[in-house]
């Protein structure tokens, strides 16, 4: 038991320290760019949530009120999420969806139904046949150019009730110490151009309102420093969890 919170503790430290001061080390290659899924794990074989996924999960199984209905979800990746969700969900029926083909052959290992998006005017056709009930959309809106255009036009789909969607928190503390240590908050995993949107909490309260949807939206910080993540979100979150009902 010891030895198992001794390694718990060094992971943490380990953890601490590449967040920030180091840098991932390997070279560029072009072709990373188009295999995000294939380098972003080392193992296919089993697929089990993270951390985050399962709180995100936790969290769309407090706020949703409709156990029977339909969940579409968009950037599904490797499924894991969607493996959170089903297991807090089991009587909601999931469609998985991604622009990218592997992460689609993962999400078909796990027996996920599941769609291979072309481009983005294909997702709008598949909510429109499909008339989802519930949207997600986790740790996505910040690869896009426009997710103000995105955002606004599911809504624009009066059969969407509910979207759900997810963004890191890049006001968390280690990003702030990062900064001060001369570095750019390390938010990607495969290449530096993953990320191209970033939000602190409070730059996404202001996004909602810039948006004119904030009236109808609430954001639930999450993941971080346990407790201080309660009272200093804005530092202490890792994560803002947002809830945007279409009452429009």
């Amino acid at each position: 038991m010891k030895n198992k919170y001794l390694k718990k503790i060094n992971s943490k430290i380990k953890n601490i320290y590449r967040n920030l001061f180091s840098y991932p080390n390997f070279k560029y290659k072009k072709k990373h760019i188009k295999e995000y899924w294939q380098k972003r794990k080392s193992n296919f074989k089993e697929i089990k949530p993270n951390d985050f996924q399962i709180e995100r999960a936790l969290l769309f199984n407090k706020f949703f009120d409709s156990d029977d209905s339909l969940l579409f979800d968009i950037g599904s990746g490797d499924g894991a999420q969607l493996i959170a969700i089903k297991k807090y969900c089991p009587n909601l029926e999931i469609i998985g969806s991604d622009k990218d083909s592997f992460a689609c052959e993962l999400m078909k290992k796990n027996d996920f139904r599941h769609y291979h998006l072309l481009d983005d005017k294909s997702i709008f056709i598949l909510l429109s046949k499909f008339k989802p009930k519930y949207v997600s959309i986790f740790e996505v809106l910040e690869h896009m150019y426009s997710p103000e255009e995105f955002i606004l036009n599911l809504l624009k789909n009066k059969e969407i009730k509910v979207i759900f969607a997810s963004v890191p928190n890049s006001g968390f503390i280690t990003h702030r110490l990062r900064y001060l240590m001369g570095r750019f908050p390390l938010q990607w995993i495969v290449s530096p151009n993953e990320h191209i949107r970033f939000w602190t909490i409070k730059d996404l309260k202001w996004w909602l309102r810039y948006l004119n949807i904030d009236q109808n939206s609430e954001i639930i910080p999450y993941k971080g420093f346990p407790l201080l993540n309660k009272f200093l979100p804005n530092i202490f979150a890792q994560g803002s969890f947002i809830i945007i009902k279409n009452n429009t």
